[in-house]
């Protein structure tokens, strides 16, 4: 039997992620000044990221809503960071690798 994806079946409308979404996520990029609002890029560092994603700082399935409060901008790395945290899992560093083969220190 085919391990199932984990994906959604439903659609983003049938999720809560319609045209009200759409708007909320603007509002919410334009408050933050498109600018990431993770404990990471926040955390005193001389960093700027730029964020395109809205992320529902308690999820909604423990409770979260779609209040404003409950929303922050973040960059898309962080996202996935931050997501895959609440899920338990870890996300692995990619290794860049420069023009003779080896492995980039980050």
């Amino acid at each position: 039997m085919a391990k199932k994806s984990g994906w959604p079946t439903t659609s983003r409308h049938e999720r809560g992620y319609g045209n009200a979404w759409d708007r909320l996520r603007l509002q919410i990029l334009r408050r933050d000044n498109g600018l990431c609002q993770c404990s990471q890029c926040q955390g005193g560092k001389l960093r700027v990221t730029m964020a395109s994603e809205v992320h529902h700082i308690k999820i909604k399935a423990d409770g979260g809503t779609d209040s404003m409060d409950n929303l922050q901008a973040v960059a898309h790395a962080c996202h996935e960071r931050l997501t895959a945290a609440e899920q338990g899992r870890e996300i692995k560093a990619k290794v860049a690798i420069g023009l003779d083969g080896y492995p980039i220190a980050q």
